[in-house]
């Protein structure tokens, strides 16, 4: 049975025979590249910037917000120290610039530039620090603000402490106390400010959300549910979605180098646009799939799409607005089906193990040692043979199949698609056989394509309890642990029960104990 997050809560704080639900203690983060991103753009939201590259993200998981991959480097902090200077510098180019950051309209006189530039600190300094500035961290900046007025200017005093700031660890992580106890508390109000928006916008908080903190509203579910209701509305939300499923599904693999180099003579349908305008169409897919109808079930099912002229030419449709032909939903887009090929030639175990690995959270199979992972080819005097024929050859072996059998179950279901993602109907002169099996869900049995294979997926609820537990793993910045376990099941089976709306997903997430409570250091009172 199916619990309500709030009875299960409270269930598990009453009675002697409950185990209560326990949270693991909360690591200090570091933002991750894209929250950083974001972050800059909402603070300078008139600013374009050219900035480094930063260090690339390392995750197991997949997910760039995990925790695990998070360490530092000399090239991250020296990175860091350039874009903050960058920022610095353009936001206080002149006075223009100087009065949209400090909201002061004077400052010619050393206590107009004092008073200017405390109350500046304190405003921006909030929104830099996701929190109010303590007295030591205020002092702390005006002074070093006044012995940079007199050494230079106000303008260069002001660049150098908005530069400071971008440089703070308060800025550049997520500080939240640390307690190896066994008791857990509300997040404080600030804290949980940030974990609501760095979750549903991958940002900072705006000033209402900072206001709802300190007036006390987020330390109640209502509170929370009502705060993350405005936040789902607003236009920040899409970041959410898109930036989930593009790590998730690994939809921007398409932009690695390996088909970068791609050319006319390997894949006819390739072109130097292909790339990114692919990564764009499964953009306004997953975004337009959340804003018009908000399920699972319509990400995998939908024909709607919104084409450039690129992308026109691969799917055979008309620009723009339309509806496609031959396609249901995100796994037959371009940006997955090129994203889990070779150069010129599709792997059905690659993108079965997408399959296994991403959407049924199997764990990933690896091939033995002696294994041979090279394309096969036709021998010649054989005769025509299609892809299908070729992997089911090479795999045919009985110490093979124990894997294959799954990986070219699924995989196989994608045949009708090329390397580019354009849509077949015979390969050497041989119609394509799409057809294939499910396995390990609950509605398993044989599927005649990648239509029918992307709807028997989007029914599941195995596919559904896995997605959910991605989305709670997505929203931690890390996998759910010892009894936090339950609480994660509790929120996969509301998915299930609400078939796949996005939005109570969303807020079952952001109201449960996992992601509103924090491990404490304290004993036990005796």
């Amino acid at each position: 049975m199916w619990w309500p997050l709030a009875v299960l809560f409270l269930l598990a704080g009453c009675g002697t025979d409950v185990v209560p639900p326990q949270v693991a203690p909360t690591p200090l983060r570091r933002l991750s590249d894209t929250e950083y991103r974001y972050a800059l753009h909402d603070l300078f939201p008139d600013l374009t910037i050219q900035t480094p590259p930063l260090p690339g993200e390392s995750s197991p998981t997949g997910f760039d917000n995990d925790i695990a991959s998070q360490s530092p480097s000399d090239v991250r902090i020296a990175r860091y120290e350039t874009i903050a200077n960058l920022y610095a510098a353009a936001s206080t180019a002149d006075d223009a610039a100087l009065r949209r950051l400090t909201g002061c309209s004077e400052w010619s006189t050393p206590t107009l530039a004092a008073s200017c530039s405390s109350a500046a600190i304190r405003r921006f300094g909030a929104r830099i620090y996701r929190r109010p500035l303590s007295t030591e961290e205020h002092d702390s900046l005006a002074q070093r603000f006044t012995r940079w007025t007199t050494e230079l200017d106000f303008q260069g005093a002001m660049q150098l402490t908005v530069s400071t700031m971008l440089q703070a660890p308060q800025f550049l992580y997520r500080t939240e106390p640390v307690g190896d106890g066994v008791l857990q508390e509300p997040v404080e109000p600030y804290a949980m400010a940030s974990r609501l928006s760095f979750f549903l916008w991958s940002s900072i908080p705006d000033d209402e959300l900072l206001a709802a903190a300190a007036a006390g509203k987020l330390a109640t579910e209502q509170g929370v549910r009502s705060q993350a209701g405005r936040m789902l509305d607003d236009p920040r939300a899409l970041r959410l979605v898109w930036e989930f499923h593009r790590q998730w599904l690994a939809l921007d693999h398409i932009l690695f180098n390996e088909h970068e180099v791609r050319t006319a003579d390997i894949d006819a349908q390739w072109t130097t646009a292909t790339q990114r305008s692919a990564l764009l169409e499964s953009q306004r897919f997953v975004e337009r799939s959340f804003r018009a109808v908000g399920t699972f079930g319509d990400l995998l099912t939908s024909r709607h799409a919104v084409v450039d002229d690129e992308m026109a030419r691969v799917y055979g449709a008309t620009p723009g607005e339309t509806e496609l032909d031959h396609r249901a939903g995100i796994l037959t887009r371009t940006a997955f089906l090129a994203g889990f090929s070779h150069r010129g030639a599709t792997s059905p175990p690659i993108r079965g193990n997408a399959i296994l690995v991403r959407l049924l959270c199997q764990l990933p199979t690896t091939p033995p040692p002696d294994a041979d992972l090279s394309m096969p080819v036709a021998t010649p005097g054989d005769g025509p043979k299609t892809n299908r024929m070729l992997f089911e050859e090479r795999t045919s072996a009985p110490a093979c199949q124990g894997c294959h059998q799954a990986l070219n179950g699924f995989g196989f279901g994608f045949e009708n698609y090329s390397a580019s993602g354009a849509y077949i109907t015979e390969q050497a002169g041989l119609p394509i056989d799409a057809s294939g099996q499910l396995l390990f869900t609950d509605v398993n049995g044989p599927f005649a394509n990648a239509i029918e294979l992307s709807s028997e997926l989007a029914r599941s609820e195995t596919v559904m309890e896995c997605a959910a537990r991605r989305w709670v793993q997505f929203a931690l910045g890390r996998m759910p642990v010892g009894r936090e376990s339950s609480l994660a099941g509790a929120i996969a089976s509301g998915f299930v029960e609400s078939r796949g709306d996005f939005r109570a997903l969303f807020t079952d997430i952001v109201t449960s104990p996992l992601f509103r409570t924090r491990k404490v250091s304290r004993e036990v009172p005796r």
